[in-house]
């Protein structure tokens, strides 16, 4: 079992201190190497094992404040790196619905308006439930939103197609237009989502590979 340099469990004041617990207990993936899961984020993400271990606890810490509430909430970069390993484990689903009590959907908060709001109502309620503020390393002071990627495109389809509507004045143009910006929006989900997949792919093939080469004689 892991340790921090501050108290794991603060039982007094937490809003569920048994789902606390269960989270503490509940094993997180580990490769078919035996790399646990700090080991293989740590390797993952070219990280000290040390930090990567910090980075488990806090991992953990975000996985309880998504599940006592259903506000959004923003995870910082680095903690986010383990939610995505996390997630990319077919037993994930079943983790969260059995020590989590819920599903948690790997999302991107840090792209909806208000995401800054959100970020600083995730950091206060770290401090609510665990009597301390979050280690500014793992936490820092704030987090940009994310632009969407084609924005300028997206602007630009619906800025010509609106100046040729109301210079023609035919609306059919920025029917088109808005038309258009959701084919490319559409189509910028697919390719996130190929992406995704490919990456998964990947870290099933890189991961049985390293069980073949890792294995010993007579297994």
């Amino acid at each position: 079992m892991f340790t921090t340099k501050k108290s794991a469990v603060r039982p007094d004041g937490m809003t569920d201190p048994r789902l606390w617990s269960r989270i503490l207990m509940a094993p997180l993936p580990a490769t078919r190497d035996g790399r646990e899961f700090h080991g293989a984020l740590a390797q993952a993400n070219d990280l000290p094992l040390a930090d990567a271990r910090e980075i488990e606890v806090e991992y953990r810490r975000f996985l309880y404040l998504a599940a006592i509430s259903d506000a959004p909430r923003v995870v910082p970069a680095q903690i986010r790196q383990a939610w995505q390993m996390h997630a990319r484990n077919p037993d994930y689903v079943h983790f969260c619905t059995s020590v989590l009590g819920k599903p948690l959907p790997l999302d991107d908060t840090t792209r909806m308006l208000g995401a800054s709001r959100a970020y600083h109502q995730t950091r206060a309620a770290y401090m609510r439930e665990f009597g301390h503020r979050p280690p500014a390393l793992y936490w820092p002071d704030g987090v940009a939103p994310r632009v969407p990627r084609w924005l300028v495109a997206h602007a630009a389809i619906l800025g010509l197609s609106g100046a040729f509507a109301y210079g023609r004045g035919e609306p059919l143009f920025l029917a088109a237009g808005v038309g258009l910006a959701l084919v490319l929006y559409g189509a910028d989900l697919y390719t996130a989502h190929l992406g995704r997949k490919r990456r998964a792919f990947g870290d099933r093939m890189s991961d049985d590979l390293s069980h073949f080469l890792n294995r010993t004689p007579g297994q």
